[in-house]
């Protein structure tokens, strides 16, 4: 009898000692930020597509931007499919409500500088690829503590890399809420939920990992066909984070590029420092880029103290505009339509250079407006 009892109270004990003991530190250990993607880009795209609302931003398309999270995690050895969850999180399905901080034009796909008040300085990035690099690179500081900027597969994009201290703080995506990349202690459950579907999707419908592969090249743009003229010019461009698409899916290279538009594409081919100008009527989107360009004596504007930013650019004017940004030297044309034309030098000067032949029949057609696959093309030649 007695030995029944202590057996009873021994069992009760144990009990007891269970259910008042914390429950085990699982949620410490169990997603590791650093690891092998588990869906493939395609399992990605496939389960936003089918679950995405309306309203998508992005400057590329689901495919394209699935695509570079698996290629830039590979490069860094972070999950690129956990951190595309992250980024629908943070984008509201990349859709960026109006009230947050971060608008679509940015590239910003997992809110880099912006806080929860005061005042911010939210990064913006020159291309949706060069987006999600700088956040896989940032997630490797939180998650490696050897990295380094030398050990980077790519150049530092990050702007914030270097106030991740220490390295490697924040190793599993359960550590990455409450204070270390987000103040919300719900942080990590709120995307390990976005993911946990993800993978659901992806088992059911095929879309999982296989072996390491070679990533075939993704078609940027529905428009921009195998074989279209302009396609090496645009994908060469749109790589540098020099142009983006006129949509999420479509490059519109039949569209008339505008000289702000140009301005823009010439400062990043450039890489020149935002500057100031005399432009009354520049706007805000493309002034750095015209103020750069007013600068290093690309161009002097339109007339007056205007720059006509929304005017589309006509052949002879981009051939100015080139033969000044590259340094060409002055060339006769050999065209026959374009003497006494006032840019009949600069004209000459990338027929020389081989940045455009003109056409069959021996002319240029100095005023007919240049449309975005030609300028692709002629800013690549110029370039290449």
């Amino acid at each position: 009898m007695r030995v029944a009892v202590m057996a009873a109270l021994l069992a009760f004990a144990t009990v007891v000692a269970t259910l008042l003991s914390p429950a085990p530190a699982e949620a410490a250990t169990t997603t590791p930020v650093m690891q092998r993607e588990k869906v493939s880009a395609e399992g990605i795209a496939s389960w936003f597509r089918a679950n995405q609302p309306s309203g998508y931003r992005a400057t590329v398309s689901p495919e394209v931007l699935a695509q570079h999270f698996v290629t830039e995690g590979r490069a860094e050895g972070v999950a690129g499919d956990l951190a595309f969850a992250q980024s629908v999180l943070e984008t509201g399905w990349f859709r960026w409500p109006s009230h947050g901080q971060v608008h679509a034009t940015y590239n910003n796909f997992s809110g880099i500088g912006a806080c929860d008040g005061g005042t911010c300085t939210v990064a913006r990035f020159r291309s949706a690829q060069i987006g999600v690099r700088a956040q896989i690179q940032h997630l490797r500081a939180y998650a490696d503590p050897g990295v380094t900027v030398a050990t980077l597969a790519h150049p530092l994009e990050s702007p914030r890399f270097h106030l991740v201290t220490p390295k490697g703080k924040a190793r599993t995506w359960e550590a990455m809420g409450g204070g270390n990349w987000a103040t919300d202690p719900n942080y990590a459950t709120k995307i390990l939920s976005i993911y946990r579907s993800m993978l659901t999707h992806a088992e059911r419908n095929g879309g999982l990992a296989g072996a390491p592969v070679t990533l075939a090249p993704a078609q940027r743009f529905a428009d921009v066909w195998a074989g279209h003229a302009h396609r090496h010019g645009i994908e060469t461009l749109a790589d540098r984070g020099v142009v983006n698409g006129c949509t999420s899916t479509r490059y519109c290279p039949d569209t008339s590029v505008t000289r702000g538009q140009l301005a823009s594409i010439l400062a990043r081919s450039l890489d020149l420092p935002a500057a100031s100008h005399p432009f009354l009527d520049a706007g805000r989107e493309h002034s750095a880029s015209i103020g750069a360009l007013y600068a290093a004596g690309i161009t002097s504007g339109c007339g007056g103290r205007n720059f006509c930013p929304d005017q589309p650019v006509s052949r002879a004017q981009v051939s100015s505009m080139l033969q000044r940004a590259f340094d060409l030297p002055e060339s006769v044309p050999p065209f026959r339509d374009v003497q006494g034309n006032r840019h009949r030098l600069a004209i000459g000067a990338v027929a020389e250079a081989g940045i455009t032949t003109g056409y069959t029949d021996n002319t240029f057609r100095p005023d007919e407006p240049v449309n975005r696959g030609q300028i692709a093309t002629f800013v690549t030649r110029a370039t290449d």
